[in-house]
């Protein structure tokens, strides 16, 4: 079964593709606007919070303590680990 990753304010959801490099990319591929500047996790522009599931992120430069304690994560750098859903 191929994994997931659900918009929720946008009411879209789309299989994982192994050519994405990031959940900024699917997102996109749907229309599904999220703003984002550096597209390489510095500037936190991105932040999305994420409302289920395991993502992997290496750079978090955009988040600070805080983003991280309300599940925020940045999607121009998160991959997900599972089936997410995104508050985007």
């Amino acid at each position: 079964m191929a994994l997931t990753v659900e918009f929720k304010k946008s009411k879209k959801a789309v299989g994982w593709d192994d050519r994405f490099e990031s959940i900024l990319e699917p997102a996109e591929a749907q229309g599904i606007e999220i703003e984002n500047v550096c597209r390489q996790g510095f500037c936190g522009a991105c932040k999305t919070e994420l409302l289920s599931g395991e993502v992997h992120i290496e750079i978090t430069d955009g988040l600070d303590e805080g983003d991280m304690e309300q599940k925020m994560i940045l999607p121009c750098v998160a991959i997900r680990i599972s089936n997410i859903i995104i508050n985007a």
